[in-house]
């Protein structure tokens, strides 16, 4: 009987280490998640520059819907958003003070870190810059 006992154990134990809580390595980065805000930074011609460092309880919450909902300090809003490829998105409005930029780009996407990155002509002519850094 104890040798019985013995074989289960030694079996089960064998098994264990083919086990695992998760493996991080098969999954694929995806921008549709609640992420931690880092920094929002922007710039515009007139060389405003204006740099915001997230704080607990700041998120960016992009859901399958195509929505994205933001918390910034007291701030709340709601973008629209599509994934056009693997690297880019558009996504409205995504720039200070109602600057309504017509895209941006996501890059680097890892499963922990986005970076969303937005340039483009804004009045016609000049170039205004937002770049936001996200975790999670």
């Amino acid at each position: 009987m104890k040798v019985k006992i013995l074989l289960v154990a030694v079996f089960v134990f064998a098994l264990l280490p083919g086990c695992k809580k998760g493996d991080s390595g098969n999954v694929a980065p995806t921008l549709i998640a609640k992420w931690n805000l880092v920094t929002d930074y922007t710039a515009n011609h007139l060389a405003q520059v204006n740099t915001y460092t997230g704080v607990p309880g700041d998120y960016f919450d992009f859901r399958s819907n195509g929505k994205c909902y933001i918390k910034e300090g007291s701030q709340y809003d709601t973008l629209l958003y599509t994934i056009t490829s693997d690297t880019t998105m558009a996504i409205q409005p995504f720039g200070f003070h109602n600057a309504a930029f017509y895209s941006g780009q996501a890059n680097p996407l890892t499963v922990h870190t986005a970076t969303i990155t937005s340039t483009g002509p804004y009045p016609p002519g000049e170039v205004d810059y937002r770049q936001v850094k996200l975790s999670r």
